[in-house]
């Protein structure tokens, strides 16, 4: 899960894409045809956090409908779990990856660079800050 740290909540709503899961605390971004998706290990462009899970066995999950997203900010603190590798002081300065479903971030991957680490919280999650030309940050890590 990746949640807020700091600053107030940015919660703004969008349709997310139909027949289409997401994980409550997952970062997601849109797709080329507006409609919000979940972020993957190579997706860019992150728009912040969505906030509820969406199921397929949710009644309105075949429909596009309105969905609540915590959108980050440039200042923004996350505090987000570790899928793979283990949080250690040497993370902080360095950018990271995000796991297969993009609520997690995958320590042992940076080829994307999706997330960087400001400080580390405990073994399993880290205070990072979201890398996205939404939020104002160089995606590309440079």
């Amino acid at each position: 899960m990746i949640k807020r740290k700091n600053g107030s909540h940015n919660i703004q709503y969008f349709k997310k894409k139909a027949s289409t899961t997401f994980i409550n605390g997952a970062l997601c971004n849109v797709d080329s045809n507006g409609y919000l998706i979940p972020a993957t290990a190579t997706s860019v462009n992150h728009l912040g956090t969505i906030l509820l899970t969406v199921a397929a066995t949710d009644a309105d999950y075949a429909s596009a409908t309105f969905v609540p997203v915590d959108v980050a900010r440039t200042t923004d603190l996350f505090i987000a779990d570790v899928s793979a590798g283990t949080a250690a002081q040497t993370n902080v300065g360095a950018y990271y990856d995000l796991n297969s479903t993009g609520d997690k971030v995958d320590l042992t991957a940076t080829t994307v660079k999706q997330v960087y680490v400001q400080d580390i919280n405990t073994a399993s999650n880290q205070v990072v800050i979201i890398v996205s030309s939404t939020a104002g940050v160089d995606e590309t890590g440079a």
